[in-house]
């Protein structure tokens, strides 16, 4: 069983001994701006999973790998702030490039300064901690054409789902609304395998807030800390949109901001993690005050 994803956090610029063996650190690739010739074909299938779990890919020759690594994650929803790196070679004997989430890749040559149809590349991204394991993934050249015509329209592209492995869990959440005395909190119980915009309407309902301004998750419990996403529109909609257990664990806290005008800011506190709601106590307390009008003034405004 896969253990549960802690926070995501990038770790300071340092290579193991281990997966480095073969770093040159004077390797160079010749710049290369020529326009795509045509697309490769890759599968990337994620290692020791329980099921099979890959994601076919048609990325563009001249693309670089920086590129390539924001495809993977959008495609298996990794989390954005994590270093990635990817080797010449299945059993990541020979490092090629890393990528980091400000930095960009180290070195970062185009697709076809490397690939070849038939080869295979070792991608490993990092864990969230540095004691848990990484997620290592083999990448194979399948295929090259010159145009969007030639790719087949029944071509299988993916099998299995990223949170397979996953038991079916509950966050249990106290959510509390910062600035008043007495206070003002909610507790909220949630799958672990649930999005944070799922999380965000339960909020939205917990609280009665009417939905109808911008928001944002941010790692710490200091205001605007490291953002782990925010919507793009007043409906809720958010990019990247992570499940809950990449990023949450027992013990965090973490902030939830509604409307940047006002401000109502959230102190979040995952408090444990329970197969069903009959593991809680019986008298747990789920809610304490009343809720606040989103718009205090607003009949003074109109006045």
């Amino acid at each position: 069983m896969m253990a549960l994803r802690l926070r995501a956090q990038t770790s300071s610029r340092s290579r193991d001994d281990d997966d480095y063996d073969d770093y040159d650190e004077d390797k160079e690739y010749e710049p290369d701006t020529a326009d795509p010739s045509g697309l490769y074909l890759l599968k990337i299938e994620v290692l020791g999973t329980k099921k099979p779990l890959w994601r076919r890919i048609w990325i563009w020759d001249n693309s670089s790998f920086e590129t390539l690594n924001n495809s993977i994650i959008e495609e298996f929803e990794f989390h954005p702030n994590t270093r990635a790196d990817f080797y010449h070679d299945a059993q990541r004997q020979h490092w090629l490039c890393n990528v980091w989430p400000s930095d960009g890749a180290e070195p970062d040559p185009t697709l076809r300064q490397v690939l070849k149809v038939g080869a295979t590349l070792g991608y490993q991204f990092e864990g969230a901690t540095d004691d848990e394991p990484k997620s290592r993934s083999i990448i194979t050249v399948e295929q090259f054409v010159h145009d969007e015509s030639e790719i087949p329209e029944d071509l299988v592209m993916e099998e299995g789902r990223n949170d397979d492995d996953i038991p079916d869990l509950y966050f249990l959440l106290k959510v509390q609304l910062k600035g008043y005395k007495p206070p003002i909190w909610r507790r909220i119980l949630i799958p672990v395998k649930a999005n944070f915009s799922d999380l965000h309407f339960a909020i939205q309902d917990k609280f009665d807030w009417g939905m109808d301004h911008l928001a944002g998750f941010y790692e710490e419990s200091r205001y605007y800390s490291e953002e782990i996403c925010s919507t793009h529109t007043c409906l809720g909609v958010f990019h990247p949109d992570p499940q809950l257990f990449r990023i949450l664990y027992v013990g965090m806290t973490l902030t939830y901001i509604f409307d940047f005008g006002d401000c109502w800011t959230h102190l979040i506190t995952v408090e444990k993690v329970v197969a069903s709601e009959d593991e809680l106590p019986k008298r747990l307390i789920w809610a304490k005050g009343d809720n606040v009008p989103q718009y205090p003034d607003e009949d003074e405004f109109y006045d």
